[in-house]
């Protein structure tokens, strides 16, 4: 299969997605975002890559409640793009706002170099 096709079937489920989470009751509150989704070559199976930015709900909490809610999202790709098969969602969270967010931690925990001081020049009397 063409990757062009496989980006274009992971952009339309990730697009179906955003528009279901954002609709979600079981989700407010939760500002959840589907960072990504990749779509194995035979369409079978897709991994949705998220994230949140809510510190009081634990991840394992969000995957849980994607999860209870992960059949019937499939139904509505299946009527959203009318491809022969359905993929299984997978959800994982996307690690890479963490690992950005650690990066700046330890680049700012770093001193800074010493600032070196022009050599001074003092003046020459004649």
């Amino acid at each position: 299969m063409s990757s062009r096709r496989l980006v274009r079937v992971s952009e339309s489920i990730r697009g179906v997605l955003a528009r279901l989470v954002s609709r979600e009751r079981t989700l407010e509150g939760t500002l959840i975002t589907i960072t990504g989704v990749d779509v194995s070559p035979d369409l079978r199976h897709a991994t949705v890559f998220v994230s949140h930015l809510d510190g009081r709900t634990q991840d394992e909490q969000i995957l849980h409640d994607l999860n209870a809610l992960k059949e019937e999202w499939q139904s509505e790709i299946n009527k959203a793009l009318h491809i022969k098969y359905t993929p299984k969602l997978h959800f994982k969270f996307d690690e890479a706002q963490k690992r950005g967010d650690r990066i700046l931690q330890i680049m700012s925990e770093l001193e800074p170099p010493p600032e070196e001081k022009p050599p001074s020049t003092s003046p020459t009397s004649p």
